[in-house]
């Protein structure tokens, strides 16, 4: 008997859902369909019940299925024992932040050019919240997001980079100060439900001194960071977003010491398909 049906079922019991099987392991739905009638076949016993739109797991189902990942782990296990300690070798799904993205793809894909050749990836950019929903429901084999106290716990977490957060202002208004600057602009805040926003919107209501102009939600950095350069507000991101963007129109204010800052980390399953392999996959994001 092959393993591949076995995966797929395991799919299934983690999704609830033919289609959604289908689509994160990149088959048709009549594909997924025919394996699971093959397996059925195969063992002489029905794994599904079809009178329900989607088809559920029948009892013996569900029995097969947990005595199928016993054996998908062992055959991983072989496969790990086989394969050079220090090498990446398989198809994985990363997802990457949003606000980080533009900057960590480039030299990831670089480094796996020189160090990961066996390696194939598929990637998403999204927000922190959704990236490690997805790394929890098996969608994402990893995700790099940004650390916050909402982070979930059932996630391990391996911090990569660490950025200090500081105000980019328009540099026509001169060598002024924030509490002269805020009266005059909008602050433009990134998306304070996610990551990045939450931090900043910490230091906002710690530090606003009832003052601020306004505040104008956005959810793109390369949309803010144009704002200030066309000086219709003011911001606070992450310093290498702005460096990444800035010219001669914008002037960088720190944050004073200790000052604030941006964790981006690495999340698995502590049992997923990346937990062997999650040492490599941070020192490919790392170098």
């Amino acid at each position: 008997m092959q393993t591949l049906p076995l995966k797929t079922l395991l799919k299934i019991k983690q999704v609830q859902s033919f289609a959604m099987t289908a689509e994160h392991l990149n088959m048709t739905l009549s594909a997924v369909s025919m394996q699971m009638k093959t397996l059925e076949q195969q063992l002489g016993v029905s794994l599904f019940d079809r009178q329900f739109r989607p088809p559920k797991l029948t009892p013996m189902g569900v029995s097969v299925a947990e005595r199928a990942q016993a054996i998908v782990d062992a055959e991983q296990g072989l496969l790990d024992v086989c394969l050079p300690g220090d090498k990446l070798v398989g198809r994985f799904r990363i997802g990457f932040v949003s606000t980080a993205s533009a900057r960590l793809l480039p030299g990831f894909l670089s480094n796996v050019l020189q160090h990961a050749a066996d390696a194939r990836f598929d990637f998403e950019t999204g927000l922190s919240e959704v990236l490690e929903m997805k790394v929890l429901s098996g969608q994402l084999d990893a995700a790099v997001v940004t650390i916050s106290g909402d982070t979930d716990d059932r996630l391990n977490t391996s911090v990569l980079k660490e950025e200090r957060l500081i105000y980019a202002v328009p540099k026509k208004f001169g060598p002024v100060g924030l509490k002269e600057l805020k009266p005059l602009l909008p602050f433009l805040h990134f998306l304070p439900s996610t990551g990045i926003g939450k931090l900043i919107a910490r230091e906002i209501s710690r530090s606003d001194d009832d003052v601020m102009h306004s505040k104008l939600v956005l959810d793109n950095v390369e949309t803010i960071m144009e704002c200030v350069k066309s000086g219709v507000g003011f911001t606070l991101l992450p310093e290498p977003d702005v460096f990444r963007m800035a010219d001669e129109r914008i002037r960088t204010i720190p944050l004073d010491e200790p000052g604030l800052y941006r964790h981006l980390a690495l999340v698995t399953l502590p049992h997923g398909p990346m937990a062997p392999n999650s040492a490599i996959l941070e020192k490919l994001l790392q170098q």
